[in-house]
């Protein structure tokens, strides 16, 4: 695992202030990955201080009594480097292993194509007891799970040996990846793997000979394709979803 949640997102997760769908794919990336558990409980105590140290404030505020030694007490907030505190917690032993790994993930498993595949504890109550997979070709298949005016939830399904056309995004599409592995211009991903794409990147993901993948996809906007004949899938502009 090799790709991660960005600073900034973790930090907005721990503050609560994510929407419903990348707060999904966050917390589905934690129960993979010990190191950004870790990042995660620096933010709350981080923001754990920082409310003490407001309501502290506000205490004194409401206050009349003077301090014993007749100064004024300050309240003080941390500042923290993020880039020096990721190197401190990266550098931590992980006592991690694999039934540790295991153990946080429900005992539930959801079938495609033939194939039964377990899915993190926080997509447990998204996905229905009868879901209902669209199939694209017998290559792709996408089972839609959650949308609002924030966007899109899918699990997207990709067969072994299948090339998705190339693409890019209007809005912002955020991938987990949960079973197997993909590759695209930029490298190769694989279980727990977090990645984002944005208008600026093309992108063609691939399968390899063997090898499936199942992926959970945030998708603030619709997909665009950039070449040959799947272009006539935009919809004269618009653009689809998986």
């Amino acid at each position: 695992m090799s790709h991660h949640p960005s600073l900034d997102l973790l930090e907005a997760y721990a503050l609560g202030q994510l929407d419903l769908g990348h707060s999904v794919a966050v917390s589905a990336h934690l129960e993979f990955c010990p190191s950004c558990r870790r990042q995660l409980f620096h933010f709350e105590e981080l923001a754990g201080q920082q409310l003490a140290a407001i309501s502290l404030d506000q205490g004194l505020d409401n206050s009349s009594s003077q301090p014993l030694d007749g100064g004024q007490l300050e309240s003080s907030v941390p500042s923290t480097n993020w880039d020096t505190m990721l190197d401190e917690i990266t550098v931590q032993p992980q006592h991690s292993n694999q039934s540790s790994v295991r153990s946080l993930f429900c005992a539930r498993t959801i079938e495609i194509n033939g194939i039964k595949l377990r899915i993190p504890r926080v997509l447990q109550q998204m996905v229905g007891a009868n879901p209902e997979w669209r199939s694209y070709a017998g290559k792709v298949w996408s089972l839609p799970l959650h949308q609002d005016e924030s966007g899109r939830v899918n699990l997207l399904y990709i067969g072994p040996n299948v090339l998705v056309p190339q693409h890019t995004h209007k809005g912002t599409e955020s991938t987990l990846v949960l079973h197997g592995g993909f590759s695209d211009e930029d490298g190769e991903y694989h279980a727990g793997d977090f990645l984002q794409r944005d208008a600026s990147i093309k992108h063609s993901p691939q399968t390899s000979i063997g090898q499936d993948c199942l992926c959970l996809t945030v998708l603030t906007d619709t997909m665009v394709f950039t070449q040959g004949i799947a272009r006539l899938f935009n919809l004269f502009g618009r653009g689809v979803y998986p």
